[in-house]
């Protein structure tokens, strides 16, 4: 060993003792890391302090995301709801608390567990320890994820043993390249407590502003933990799961407003509101409200004998219960919302039953039919939806001394008895009775026994006006009106005008479709014709020089090749809307593969690109990303669209330009992000973008053309959305990747196997 080294060996070591002494951790942990790298026969990794920043963006891409992650820490940590607040998060800078009423961690637990980077506990220990939930966090992705949001974190947590609360300040800023990660301290306070138990998470200095729409998506995020409640909370501790709720709060001002909850995002979207009870003389009564189709029947009376409703249920104590109703069809939920109601429908729905303010299972779970509707739905005699998955309900019983109700030896349900089967009885048919009148609102046929009605399916509005016409018809030839002259003629005309109202309303819904398709048509056409334009004033100045240089027997070849690059690039853009006009005209829907729509795409905007100056980059992840059933028309709606709204930021912000185009497949679904450097979307107008007629393009100028007149209107994105929505998917505005101001993200489903033809590989 070299004799500096013994030296420095030395020189450490003393201050080493010293640290000891003085009990300075900080510099003894540094010393001992200097100690180690002395150690001519052995080596070991070292681990620098920035590599936390760098799993913090490289681990949790989206901000979104990254709460989601957060909010799963909570779930697993047997918390029965997480609440969110955004404070000032319009801009970055904001701050955001996170809190729990989880079980909290013990000072052993918050060093080993958060503060330790990859610690195996999820591995080893995949099932929550009270409720013995399947954990739902990713492994060690919680600390970067509030690393991710801001710059600085306060976490506070309390276990329901101790008398104190724990509180730890980490300022992500310190963690700097060229220092040891384990140099870097934080530290750790014994404060009063202000709750029994749980965390909370201060997360300040936020990296990103958060909108609505964004609160939203990362509230959708953990949707697949919601599960449906107890109308009362539990009398006492209880080992089955009571469910898990999260809220996302916006502070303004010194109000707090939802954003996002299960009221907010999936029960103020359903169809109607059903609710029963039994009173305290056994009577039953049913009740529905639906606002879409204007229905408020309240006090319906319902007992055990179908042609006496006013017969009691002898065997019921008092009950209650509420279901929400959905029938999960695109003109009947908001499409942003409309895949992950049906996937918690799927998962959740079904009436659960709570005895004494404690879940009963199995009853309520997806597997289980205690009511028998899916049985009822699937005999269709009851012809409206009205299976497990049209509902989310709860049901309540009070049975203290369990005089009508008792479990099974097994503790799996309650005993079939006489009780049981009135309960089933009454909560069965106060929900079939309750969907019928909606099934007459939306003129479906209600039982199999009844007539059909005119036509299949939605009735258009000239059935609608004839069928009016026809009852008016009727009243002026009945007995008592048949002598009336003057209700007669008011009778003829009125007949007249609601039929020719019928037609004109037909007519409307009819060129509201062809409206849409021609709108889809004009942005590519429009495009069209703006390239024709600058290709055509190109060639003419070649043809120009071409000649003049012919007749001056010089050589001819730059300007004809300039010819030919101009023709190809005409020739190039006619046949790409060629063949988008024949399959819009033609509406074949087929799969379509990512790769190729890109790939087309950049083949015809290439002399564009060359023309602005504007590089363009593609990033594709993964192969054969097929798309759900769409037209070719339609994708090129949407890319020229992002691309000339790019092409115009760029030229407003008078920048080299710069575009980006990602695309692959995340969580199932395909995505598809569209990148600019122009001057970005003000935080007011992001909002809006997506609103018909709104618009950021300046007028255009007196000698424009009508093809530029008709750009700019405001209809461009509205179109893209309405396309993006009709194949079930979302378009938004995301946090751009680092060197750009815009990004729009496009979520697409992807085309099962069954969807993708053989050739199509």
């Amino acid at each position: 060993m070299a004799e500096d080294s013994l030296t420095t060996q030395e020189d450490i070591k003393k201050q080493i003792a010293v640290a000891i002494e003085n009990n300075d951790f900080d510099t003894l942990l540094r010393l001992s890391s200097e100690l180690a790298k002395t150690d001519v026969a052995k080596v070991r990794f070292t681990i620098d302090a920035s590599h936390v920043s760098r799993l913090g963006l490289e681990l949790v891409a989206k901000q979104e995301t990254a709460v989601a992650e957060l909010v799963k820490n909570g779930y697993d940590a047997d918390a029965t709801h997480v609440d969110l607040i955004f404070r000032d998060t319009d801009y970055p800078g904001g701050t955001l608390e996170i809190i729990d009423n989880g079980l909290g961690m013990t000072r052993a637990q918050l060093i080993n567990g958060f503060m330790r980077i990859s610690t195996a506990d999820k591995v080893e220990n995949q099932k929550s320890i009270k409720y013995l939930r399947q954990k739902a966090g990713r492994k060690g992705i919680g600390r970067f994820a509030a690393q991710r949001l801001g710059t600085r974190l306060i976490l506070t947590t309390q276990i329901k043993d101790s008398k104190e609360a724990l509180r730890i300040v980490i300022d992500w800023d310190r963690f700097e390249a060229n220092q040891d990660l384990n140099t870097i301290s934080n530290l750790i306070e014994v404060i009063e407590k202000n709750t029994d138990q749980g965390t909370t998470l201060l997360i300040e200095n936020l990296r990103d502003g958060w909108s609505d729409a964004q609160i939203k998506r990362a509230f959708r995020y953990v949707s697949d933990l919601l599960q449906p409640f107890p109308l009362e909370k539990a009398l006492k501790d209880d080992i089955n799961d009571p469910g898990f709720k999260a809220a996302f709060y916006r502070q303004v001002g010194d109000d707090i407003v939802a954003i996002a909850d299960e009221t907010t995002t999936f029960f103020e979207h359903a169809l109607a509101v059903i609710d029963g009870w039994i009173d305290s003389n056994g009577h039953g009564y049913w009740s529905v409200q639906c606002k879409r189709y204007g229905i408020d029947q309240k006090n319906n009376k319902i007992g055990p004998d179908r042609h006496n409703p006013n017969k009691p249920y002898t065997n019921l104590p008092p009950i209650n219960f509420k279901a929400y109703y959905f029938i999960p069809l695109p003109n009947l939920l908001p499409m942003t919302l409309l895949s992950a109601i049906r996937e918690s429908l799927n998962t959740h729905g079904g009436i659960r039953l709570y005895r004494n303010g404690f879940r009963v299972l199995p009853y309520g779970e997806a597997y289980d039919d205690w009511l028998r509707l899916d049985k009822s739905y699937g005999l269709r005699e009851i012809l409206p939806p009205h299976s497990n998955k049209n509902f989310f309900g709860f049901l309540e019983v009070n049975d203290l001394d369990g005089k009508y109700f008792q479990e099974t030896s097994s503790r799996e349900g309650l005993v079939e008895n006489n009780s049981f089967r009135d309960l089933q009885d009454f909560v069965s048919r106060a929900l079939k009775s309750a969907v019928l009148p909606i099934a007459e609102a939306r003129d479906r046929k209600t039982l199999a026994s009844a007539p059909s009605p005119r036509k299949k399916g939605e009735r258009s509005p000239e059935d609608k006006a004839s069928t009016i016409a026809q009852k008016l018809r009727s009243a002026a030839s009945s007995q008592e009106n048949r002598g009336n002259a003057t209700f007669n003629a008011v009778a003829d005309e009125l007949e007249e005008e609601i039929l020719e109202l019928g037609q004109s309303s037909q007519k409307m819904l009819e060129e509201n479709g062809m409206l849409r398709v021609l709108a889809s048509l004009g942005l590519t056409i429009g495009e069209f014709t703006h390239e024709i334009r600058h290709s055509l004033g190109a060639m003419v100045a070649n043809l120009t020089l071409l000649t003049t240089r012919i007749a001056e027997n010089t050589l001819a070849m730059e300007p004809c090749e300039g010819l030919m690059t101009n023709l190809d690039s005409l020739q190039s853009y006619a046949r790409y809307f060629d063949d988008a006009v024949t399959d819009n005209a033609h509406r074949r829907l087929q799969p379509l593969e990512l790769r190729d729509i890109i790939s087309s795409f950049k083949k015809i905007v290439n002399h564009s690109l060359q023309r602005d100056q504007v590089e363009l980059t593609e990033d594709i992840q993964g192969y054969d990303l097929f798309t759900r059933p769409m037209h070719k028309s339609e994708w090129a709606s949407v890319l020229l669209n992002l691309f000339t709204n790019s092409i115009k930021a760029i030229r407003r912000a008078q920048v080299d330009g710069k575009i980006l185009i990602r695309a692959g497949e995340e969580d199932s679904k395909l995505f598809l992000e569209f990148s600019d450097n122009g001057d970005g979307v003000l935080l007011e107008n992001q909002e809006r973008i997506f609103d018909a007629f709104f618009t950021t393009s300046t007028p255009p100028g007196p000698l424009a053309g009508e093809s530029e007149e008709l750009t700019g209107t405001g209809l461009g994105l509205k179109i893209v959305k309405d396309i993006i929505d009709a194949a079930e998917g979302e378009i938004f505005l995301v946090t751009p990747p680092q060197g750009f101001s815009t990004c729009f993200r496009i979520v697409l489903p992807r085309a099962s196997e069954e969807e993708i033809p053989d050739d199509a590989y």
